[in-house]
């Protein structure tokens, strides 16, 4: 005799409640598929992240995502994948050992103030990245490539906007900044719907991404001028660039370098190198 969808569900949480690798189960409110469940399960242990499985449980049809505690913890600190945070903000906590993941979330969702700006000195890196990759393409000529980098380089403004206001993005990305930032949602629209031709879409957006590059540097590159503050005297590029909060971050060092040296941020410096008789370009912050 089959089970009823909620007699099955019910007993397959009864038995990963049983388990001593799982501490939390959370069930998201939509599935990709139309009938079953899609459950999001905490695991213990490292070994069990990244695992996907569609099962048969008593006939019935489950989605199973594996996360691990540790991942959780980690984004904590550097941000969660977006993905991620979305099902999680949207997700219902079923099975929670010890309070943990009601703890988590409240953790996960409230951006501490390092945390902020990392996050803001990464998109913003993305933002110049990108903005560079797509004029360089325009002035080639390549206007299929210059769109997808402007494309690019409009997601990490979005982004950046959505961090400033100390919220995650969600996945439905524009229809949050629509709310946050309307100019900025009107400049994506323009790019992807105007009816002019796709080179006078492309040009109308350099002046204005240009602008936000510059105003709003000194603010979203604080992250790296703390971080170089604590050191006394010259950084070598490749010394930043391994820098272990830069590599976690994302943080493209070279692009943002560049602006910051053009801006008087920083100064170029000669640093010796005794062993290979050689003198590399070093950067020191300017007060």
């Amino acid at each position: 005799m089959n089970m009823r969808p909620e007699e099955s569900q019910q007993t397959y949480l009864r038995l990963l409640q049983k388990r001593l690798d799982v501490q939390a189960v959370l069930m998201l409110p939509e599935s990709p598929f139309k009938e079953g469940a899609y459950y999001l399960i905490v695991a213990k242990l490292p070994e069990a992240e990244g695992t996907i499985r569609r099962i048969l449980f008593q006939d019935q049809l489950i989605m199973e995502q594996w996360i691990s505690i540790w991942q959780l913890e980690k984004g904590t600190v550097y941000g969660l994948e977006e993905k991620l945070a979305h099902m999680l903000a949207c997700a219902e906590i079923l099975i929670d050992h010890d309070g943990y993941m009601k703890q988590m979330k409240q953790k996960l969702f409230r951006l501490s103030d390092s945390l902020q700006k990392k996050l803001i000195c990464r998109e913003y890196s993305h933002l110049v990245l990108f903005f560079h990759q797509a004029k360089e393409w325009l002035q080639q000529g390549l206007a299929l490539d210059a769109y997808h980098a402007f494309v690019q380089a409009l997601h990490a403004w979005a982004r950046l906007i959505v961090y400033e206001m100390g919220e995650h993005p969600q996945a439905a990305l524009w229809a949050q900044v629509k709310q946050l930032d309307s100019s900025v949602y009107k400049l994506y629209e323009e790019l992807s719907m105007n009816a002019e031709t796709l080179e006078k879409r492309i040009e109308l957006l350099v002046l204005a991404i240009e602008f936000a590059v510059t105003s709003r540097m000194k603010e979203s590159v604080r992250f790296l001028i703390e971080l170089m503050e604590a050191k006394a005297g010259p950084w070598r590029l490749q010394e930043l660039m391994n820098h272990p909060a830069v590599q976690e971050a994302d943080i493209q060092i070279p692009a943002l370098i560049d602006k910051m040296v053009q801006r008087s941020f920083i100064q170029e410096v000669v640093c010796p190198d005794d062993e290979n008789r050689e003198q590399e370009t070093c950067f020191i912050l300017l007060s």
